[in-house]
């Protein structure tokens, strides 16, 4: 028979005391818990410090890098916005690129066409319907649009097209004839409006947008640079551009053939929100409904302004611009021209964002030379 087993009370009293903590044993964990904590919280926001001033680095470059892409690959001018804090308008609280995108191109080949009733896709797909059949004629490259100049002309319906409120860009190869009326139109929708008018044998080319707000369009007019039998290139550009010094909205609008600027009012456009009216007619290629276009078009491109992502730039960043060495005015851009580099007209010299940490010396600048370049530096860059 086994007998009850009694364990001994002298050696379950040691094992206790030797499971257990002592006092001194205790408060020594403590105290390297205690350091350990206030160093890994100490790296914490040391690094929460070192990421914001990255996050709005790469902000910066983000939005610089999508503008310079955008302008190359439209041909087209392209703005990089730097909005100022509401609370302190010499920091840059927000920033975005504004490009323009095609929303209707048209290339007029014969074989996009056929039948009377035509339709031909344009950009996004559109499509564009004539009432009478077309006809092609040799264009600057591959055909062009031949227009009769009493009732050939393409209607296009579209979303895009009646989404332009930001502004318009429109461009196109003409190739006026004589014999039809004085006006000529190439593209006309209810809030703008591009043509040829004749006087003494050549043209001018002129051209109007209807502003919300406004019961007048804002028109324009050239020399007359537009000569009959020739291939031209024409182009109308308008869009909103920030605001004047006075917080008012403003509006850049001008007329360029075969890339020279030949109108251009003196000074920005005010008033209102300097948006586009809004408008949901057809777009007409070569006639305002009265009038109608005698020759050829080719390559006919209509744009609107597109932002791209906005990004806020961290609250615990300071972020200042300067561009060509003095501090930006705000609202504060930077102009890209149609080759990815500063534009002339605005900038004479590099743009460079200094981004600090408010609560430590942590520093990086992001500099835009005058060729387009993107570069970051840790310490401030010395000058080109």
């Amino acid at each position: 028979m086994v007998g009850k087993r009694h364990d001994n009370p002298w050696r379950s009293e040691r094992a206790r005391r030797r499971a257990a903590f002592t006092l001194v044993e205790l408060l020594v964990t403590m105290s390297i818990m205690a350091i350990l904590m206030m160093a890994g919280v100490g790296l914490y926001w040391r690094m929460n410090r070192g990421f914001a001033v990255q996050a709005a680095t790469s902000s910066i470059e983000s939005a610089l890098r999508a503008a310079r892409a955008c302008a190359i690959h439209e041909h087209s001018p392209a703005v990089v916005v730097a909005q100022p804090q509401s609370d302190n308008p010499g920091l840059v609280g927000l920033i975005y690129a504004l490009g323009r995108q095609t929303v209707s191109g048209w290339h007029f080949e014969a074989s996009q066409f056929g039948g009377d009733k035509l339709h031909g896709l344009g950009a996004l797909g559109q499509v564009g319907t004539l009432p009478v059949a077309a006809t092609f004629a040799p264009g600057r490259v591959g055909d062009a649009l031949a227009l009769n100049g009493t009732s050939t002309r393409v209607q296009v319906t579209s979303p895009y097209l009646d989404s332009l409120r930001e502004g318009v860009f429109v461009e196109a190869y003409v190739f006026p004839e004589t014999g039809g009326g004085n006006t000529l139109p190439i593209v006309s929708k209810g809030n703008f409006s591009l043509s040829l008018v004749r006087s003494t044998g050549d043209f001018a080319l002129n051209a109007s947008v209807q502003v919300e707000g406004s019961t007048t369009a804002l028109p324009a007019a050239t020399d007359y640079v537009v000569r009959p039998g020739e291939w031209t290139h024409v182009a109308m550009a308008y869009y909103r551009d920030g605001t004047n010094a006075s917080g008012a909205a403003q509006g850049v609008f001008e007329l360029r053939v075969n890339g020279e600027v030949m109108y251009s009012p003196p000074s920005p456009l005010t008033g209102g929100t300097m948006l586009l009216a809004a408008n949901a007619s057809a777009l007409q290629i070569g006639t305002d409904g009265t009038n109608y276009f005698k020759g050829r078009l080719d390559e006919l491109k209509i744009a609107g302004p597109l932002a791209g992502e906005v990004y806020k730039l961290p609250k615990n960043t300071e972020v200042t611009l300067t561009a060509d060495g003095v501090a930006a005015n705000w609202d504060g851009r930077i102009h890209f021209d149609a080759e990815g580099r500063l534009d002339t007209r605005y900038h004479t010299g590099s743009v460079l964002f200094r981004i600090t940490s408010s609560t430590d010396n942590l520093y990086r600048f992001v500099r835009v030379n005058c060729l387009g370049s993107i570069e970051v530096f840790q310490q401030t860059p010395s000058s080109e």
